[in-house]
C-alpha cells in the first residue's frame, strides 16, 4: 500500500464536492498513474479505448479499485455496472446496478455528485482526475481519495462507458488503497 502526504494538503469536501479536480500530470498515486497509463496505451491514436479493449486481463491489479459505469442516453444518466470491493468499502454500500438517480434516493446528493464527475469525463471524452476529502453521508465518515474517471467507447462516437479507479484513506497518514 502506498503512503501519502496528500491528506495533509487538501481541504475537506462535502457530499456535493467529493474532491478537487487535478491535472493528470499532478496524479501522485502509483495505482492511479498505472490506470491512466493503461488507458492511454489501450487508446493508441484513438480518442479513447473501447470497453472491450479494457478487459479484466488488461486491468489486472486494478479491479478491486475500479468501477465500470454505463452511459445512459446522451450522458443524462449513468449506471454503476461493476464495482470493485475497495470502492464498495469506501462508499459504505454496494451501489452496483444503481443509476445516479437511484443512488440519490438512498444517499442524498451522492448520486448527483457522481453524475457531475461522470458528465465531465463524458463531455470531454478525456480522463478527469480528483483528489481530496469526501464525507460519506450514510455515516458521516470522512475519507481521502485520489481518483480518475476515463471514458470508453468506439472511435468517433461518444463514450458508452466510463472506467473509474480510486484509492482511499480513512484518515490522514493512512495508506491509500
Amino acid at each position: 500500500m502506498q503512503k501519502t502526504n496528500l491528506a495533509a494538503k487538501e481541504e475537506r469536501a462535502g457530499p456535493s464536492k467529493p474532491g478537487l479536480g487535478i491535472a493528470l500530470s499532478d496524479i501522485e498515486n502509483p495505482l492511479i498513474q498505472k490506470a491512466l497509463a493503461l488507458w492511454e496505451n489501450a487508446r493508441g491514436a484513438r480518442t479513447m479505448p473501447s470497453r472491450a479493449t479494457m478487459s479484466p486481463r488488461v486491468m489486472a491489479g486494478l479491479l478491486r479499485n475500479a468501477a465500470l459505469v454505463r452511459v445512459i442516453g446522451s450522458g443524462e444518466e449513468f449506471e454503476l455496472r461493476i464495482v470493485g470491493d475497495v470502492v464498495v468499502q469506501a462508499q459504505g454500500a454496494s451501489l452496483q446496478g444503481m443509476t445516479t438517480a437511484e443512488i440519490d434516493l438512498v444517499l442524498p446528493d451522492y448520486g448527483s455528485a457522481l453524475r457531475s464527475i461522470y458528465k465531465s469525463a463524458y463531455k470531454r471524452c478525456a480522463p478527469v482526475a480528483f483528489r481530496g476529502w469526501f464525507v460519506r453521508e450514510a455515516d458521516g465518515h470522512a475519507m481521502f481519495h485520489e481518483s480518475i474517471m476515463m471514458p470508453l467507447g468506439e472511435d468517433g462516437q461518444p463514450p458508452d462507458h466510463l472506467l473509474g479507479v480510486g484509492v482511499y484513506a480513512m484518515q490522514p497518514g493512512d495508506a491509500l488503497r
